[in-house]
């Protein structure tokens, strides 16, 4: 499998532990899992920009051109200290197509499909239900085109204002 590394050093040290560390602890991990390490990408400790981070951004260009499998971390608070951030990072990087390792056992029971986590539970659920969404309404009918059935009657309201309520209601016909 080919891995893609990330650490990221937290604003202030004592949060975890230093970038060579996670790498170290990556590198151990990818070896004595016979995978081989394609890159590591690192983000610094830059506190005004929590969310510029260009070594993540290098692992997504990674992902996006084929290159890697995997993205392992050492820990799961690497890609963020927020859990509903966190779900929002792994679920894209699922999409790419990865496979997410976190090399702290604590973390394996929050990459499960179902996790015992409920925070991590109702994130998953939320973000499944947008993506539903957004597959049913998609916006890729071409220009001038209408997604509205035929069937369908729309009533517009003239100059942007609200109907009364004397006005029709839009329905759909009945037989």
């Amino acid at each position: 499998m080919r891995v893609v590394g990330y650490v990221r050093e937290a604003p202030s040290l004592e949060e975890s532990e230093s970038a060579f560390a996670q790498s170290e602890h990556i590198r151990r991990w990818v070896a004595e899992s016979g995978h081989h390490l394609v890159a590591t990408c690192q983000d610094g400790r830059d506190p005004t920009q929590p969310l510029g981070r260009d070594g993540f951004r290098a692992l997504l260009d990674i992902a996006r051109s084929g290159s890697a499998d995997a993205v392992a971390v050492s820990t799961l608070s690497v890609l963020s200290p927020d859990k509903v951030t966190q779900e929002i990072i792994l679920d894209h990087l699922r999409d790419l197509g990865l496979t997410i390792v976190s090399i702290d056992r604590d973390d394996h029971g929050d990459l499960f499909e179902t996790p015992d986590d409920h925070t991590r539970l109702i994130v998953r659920d939320v973000i499944s239900k947008v993506d539903h969404f957004r597959k049913e309404f998609a916006e890729d009918a071409p220009t001038g085109e209408t997604s509205v059935p035929p069937d369908v009657i729309v009533q517009l309201m003239p100059g942007g204002r609200q109907r009364d309520d004397n006005a029709a209601h839009t329905a759909r016909p009945t037989a």
